[in-house]
């Protein structure tokens, strides 16, 4: 796929997926607006990137709602127009329900879903003005199923297929597309700096992370999917194959999960 002449903002750019989508995207020709919360971070990543001068970062927190307006502004200050939104910003889990503060499930909550959907909410007005546009979601396996330890953040991906499928059912009448990126184990440093049940980061790195698919890889069958403009895709190891095995057979799927799954 050539991206040549797209603009694409990719939030949590700093790092893992987001870095990796970054620089796939500038090898097809995109040019970038990179942002996250950790400037040094973010000029590595666009210093990756082929291009480096063309493309631009800004510092943005996703659960600040008031700021998003202002990405966009300097996007269209810039550019002139916006073409694709990649919503990645998340933050994992590694606690159980009962030892989760529900304070840590708002912060959660946050970041992983209004992160996402309030940005829609801000760009939507533009694609739908245009008649053109994408908005890509990097979402999780664990958007279709949960596992122990993980409830609050399957519980935010499964609310951003909820709010996702929605809006493309409204937008069916338009050009405008949605993707879920629907990541399995993907090595990168999210365990690491993932939630435990009192808010502090987990510090550790699992071993299915590890010993995952890169990120790199990650981000060409990402990108592959969405020039493909598909729905839903399922990118990861043999895991990305669970939601399937769990409509086959439920109950199987119970049966195993909490055997699978070892504590943190």
């Amino acid at each position: 796929m050539d991206l040549s002449g797209n603009i694409v903002w990719i939030t949590g750019a700093s790092s893992g997926i987001g870095r990796a989508l970054a620089v796939e995207c500038a090898r097809r020709g995109a040019t970038l607006m990179l942002t996250a919360r950790r400037e040094e971070a973010l000029e590595a990543t666009r210093l990756a990137c082929e291009r480096p001068d063309a493309h631009r970062c800004m510092v943005h927190d996703v659960t600040l709602h008031e700021s998003h307006a202002g990405v966009l502004e300097a996007i269209l200050d810039t550019w002139g127009r916006l073409d694709v939104v990649v919503l990645n910003a998340g933050i994992g889990q590694r606690a159980s329900i009962e030892e989760t503060d529900p304070a840590v499930e708002r912060q959660i909550m946050e970041i992983n879903y209004f992160g996402c959907t309030e940005i829609a909410h801000v760009v939507l007005p533009h694609f739908v003005e245009r008649n053109a546009g994408h908005l890509v979601v990097t979402s999780s396996v664990m958007g279709m199923l949960s596992t122990p330890r993980r409830a609050t953040y399957a519980a935010s991906k499964h609310a951003l297929h909820g709010f996702f499928e929605g809006l493309r059912a409204e937008l069916h009448h338009t050009h405008v597309d949605v993707t879920l990126l629907c990541a399995g184990y993907i090595q990168t440093d999210i365990s690491y700096h993932s939630l435990k049940g009192d808010g502090k980061g987990h510090g550790a790195m699992d071993e299915q992370h590890r010993n995952a698919m890169s990120a790199e890889s990650f981000a060409r069958q990402a990108i592959n999917a969405v020039a493909r403009r598909k729905p839903v895709v399922f990118i990861g190891g043999p895991e990305r194959f669970a939601p399937m095995l769990q409509r086959l057979s439920p109950g199987l799927v119970r049966w195993l999960l909490p055997k699978v799954i070892t504590r943190d």
